[in-house]
């Protein structure tokens, strides 16, 4: 929680914000795999930070998973970055959830200080040419799901 207060500070930094480039996102998978965001040019992203302890997180998820899989044909791609310090409490999440999305594990807060979420949950949407078309706080997957559609449209 601590970093997550040091993120707000220096989120004016870095932060992620709409109309400017996505903040880098280089991280490994909870799958095993290399997620870098830049490869994923092309493709409207959702990146959406997230902790176990967060009940509207909990709630969020399963309708993060119905926009993954409703628009993945389109070539929308949703990335989970859990800011959980234990790696255990983040891996029974997603346990528990069963996301087919990638999810990454963010203990050091490193990603979270680029992008500075400025609540759990937060959303963020990236257009096709890696540019911040949304930040979303809150569980609203209808707002996701707007935001999404107007980044295909573009």
């Amino acid at each position: 929680m601590k970093h997550l207060v040091r993120a707000a500070l220096f989120g004016l930094l870095a932060a992620a914000t709409p109309g400017e480039p996505a903040p880098s996102l280089d991280a490994t998978t909870l799958g095993g795999e290399h997620l870098v965001l830049d490869a994923l040019r092309g493709h409207v992203v959702v990146v959406d930070f997230w902790a176990s302890w967060c009940e509207p997180c909990r709630r969020a998820f399963p309708r993060l998973e119905s926009v993954a899989q409703r628009y993945a044909s389109r070539g929308v791609r949703v990335v989970g970055v859990s800011v959980d310090e234990d790696r255990a409490n983040c891996a029974r999440f997603v346990r528990e959830l069963h996301p087919s999305f990638a999810v990454v594990h963010d203990a050091g807060h490193a990603l979270a200080e680029r992008w500075s979420p400025p609540s759990m949950p937060t959303t963020f949407v990236v257009d096709a040419r890696g540019v911040v078309t949304a930040v979303l706080s809150g569980e609203d997957v209808s707002q996701i799901e707007r935001r999404v559609q107007e980044a295909l449209a573009r």
